[in-house]
């Protein structure tokens, strides 16, 4: 006979849970052996004397005894099978027991006459479904020879020593071709069992490895649907949803309890017309955005996106729908529409402030030629000192706008910061009064090297100190400039951090309304200003990587800091 089946246990025993196939096979072959006794007892009971002899069904006596022997050995393998270490074992002495139960009842019930042959077949099919194919020849080879022996008891040995073995075996003959008979039935049922078995068991290991497989895959596909930042569901053809994940749950606020079961259209009744429309056949895919209501009483849109979901069959089962909360993302492309627009419009404004630039440089040109020409005086000097004037103003403040709406790649290089700060601050005391009031103190280190655009940092740094100049009051002003530029790391290579620079002055200070607009283009509190040098400053310092932040109380004065790479 084949050795074992590779998906056999090394144990002989059906692969399964730890302690689930002793108590199982225990059960079985207990619960058969029981059920065999009382239903052999049971029938003897109720067949008349005649009967029981054609039936060859032995005496009372006989079947009390051994039935009892059955039940009390029965309810000691129940008490035993908790304790038992080698399970194996246990269920291969079970069965070589009930093998010898049955030997004992044919050999009371008529011997090779005995109709209870067939019990044999009940211990065999146990031995091939709880042992292996070794164990399972032992056990049929085991109760080949206790059947024989029972049968032929020593005849045959006590024949073969005298000279009447012949003579024993023709009278015999009988009895030798019923056995014969019994035996190939007993081998037959074995073999044709072992090989079922080791079927059954093959097929049971291909199913747990291909059920193990599709748990692992569903759990995957469960971690990718839950891995989703989009929201997923599917509904039936009725529009009942049948699945949503846990982003879904979360963008409609709602628990998968409370959504699964529900129709969709109920839910988001804009959704009808893509869903029943006769327009839209429930096989096309659509695409829309509806509104919703979040628990912050907030309007929220949410993007659907829908595909027909089939069956194993190829059949419509319903749809799949993909959505996100999209109002972010709207509010971004609205903003951007809008900076397009914006960027176009400012474009537009810088080519016609650029055109103007040109005939009001030569209408200035002229005013002033006119004015040289002409001996003027009284009202008419008046009017044209005023036209120049305010030519140069219109001139300057179409110079600031160009200048607030151009951008350039920067030009970076490595000077010296302290001594930019003091060639400014020596341009502006020769531009201003000495009477001003104004007194400057640079506190920029010495040897503070950056690297940044020059001619732009120079531009910020001479807008913001003139605006404080600008903006003083009647009392003294006093501007002071500090910096700091900090290394970071113990590396042969430090890394700077941002330079920070304090811009402080003792003027009169801002409001707080002011606060708000003082970064605004145009906005400006002196008559003659065009309301461009601080929004130009803020953006060269945007632009070169950098921020500037404002705080200033009224009648102290105001501080300004900028940082920026260097």
């Amino acid at each position: 006979m084949p050795s074992d089946n590779s998906h056999t246990h090394p144990t002989g025993v059906i692969p399964g849970k730890k302690g689930e196939q002793p108590d199982k096979a225990l059960l079985i072959s207990t619960t058969a052996r029981i059920l065999v006794a009382t239903l052999i007892l049971g029938s003897s009971l109720f067949i008349p004397e005649h009967g029981k002899s054609v039936l060859l069904i032995p005496s009372n006596l006989h079947l009390y005894v051994l039935t009892s022997i059955i039940y009390f050995y029965s309810l000691i393998s129940l008490a035993l099978v908790k304790h038992i270490k080698r399970p194996e074992r246990f269920i291969f002495v079970q069965i070589s027991s009930d093998i010898i139960f049955i030997t004992a009842f044919i050999n009371i019930s008529g011997g090779v006459e005995s109709i209870f042959i067939f019990l044999y077949f009940f211990s065999i099919i146990a031995g091939a479904l709880f042992l292996g194919r070794t164990k399972l020849l032992i056990t049929v080879f085991f109760a080949t020879l206790i059947y024989l022996g029972s049968i032929l008891k020593t005849a045959p040995i006590q024949a073969l020593f005298t000279s009447s073995f012949s003579t024993y075996v023709w009278t015999q003959r009988f009895v030798f071709y019923k056995i014969a008979i019994h035996m190939i039935a007993l081998w037959g049922i074995a073999i044709l069992t072992s090989f079922l078995s080791q079927e059954l068991h093959k097929r049971r290991h291909e199913l747990q490895q291909k059920s193990k497989a599709y748990k692992q895959l569903e759990q995957f596909n469960e971690n990718i649907l839950s891995s989703i930042e989009s929201g997923i569901l599917t509904v039936d053809n009725d529009n009942r949803i049948t699945y949503i994940n846990h982003a879904g749950c979360a963008i409609l606020e709602s628990e998968l309890e409370i959504l699964l079961g529900q129709d969709i259209i109920t839910l988001f009744p804009e959704l009808e017309n893509y869903l029943r429309s006769r327009v839209f056949p429930s096989h096309a895919p659509f695409h829309t955005n509806i509104v919703m209501k979040s628990s912050m009483k907030q309007s929220k849109i949410i993007g659907f996106s829908s595909s027909p979901l089939f069956d194993s069959e190829n059949n419509t089962a319903g749809k799949i729908l993909i959505f996100q909360d999209i109002t972010r993302h709207t509010t971004l492309e609205k903003k951007m529409r809008e900076s397009e627009k914006l960027a176009t419009i400012g474009r537009f404004a810088a080519g016609f402030a650029h055109e103007i630039r040109n005939p009001l440089a030569s209408l200035s040109g002229s005013i002033q030629i006119l004015k040289d020409s002409f001996e003027l005086s009284g009202t008419d000097k008046e009017l044209m000192d005023i036209v120049l004037r305010e030519t140069d103003r219109l001139n300057r403040l179409v110079a600031d706008f160009l200048q607030f709406s151009h951008t350039r790649k920067e030009k970076l290089t490595r000077f010296n910061l302290h001594n930019l700060i003091g060639e400014i601050l020596s341009i502006l005391e020769k531009e201003i009064q000495e009477d001003s009031g104004a007194h400057f103190s640079n506190l920029i280190p010495k040897d503070m090297i950056v690297f940044c655009d020059r001619d732009r940092l120079k531009q910020v740094f001479w807008n913001l100190i003139l605006n404080a100049i600008q903006a003083k009051d009647n009392k003294p002003l006093h501007i002071t400039i500090r910096g700091e530029k900090r290394l970071r790391g113990k590396s042969e290579h430090p890394v700077s951090t941002p330079c920070k620079i304090t811009i402080q002055d003792t003027g009169s200070g801002i409001s707080e309304a002011t606060k708000k607009v003082i970064f605004d283009p145009f906005f400006t509190t002196r008559p003659n200003g065009t309301g461009l040098g601080l929004s130009i400053s803020r953006q060269i310092l945007h632009s070169l990587g950098g921020k500037i932040s404002l705080n200033s109380q009224e009648g102290i004065g105001t501080t300004i800091q900028i940082t920026f790479p260097c």
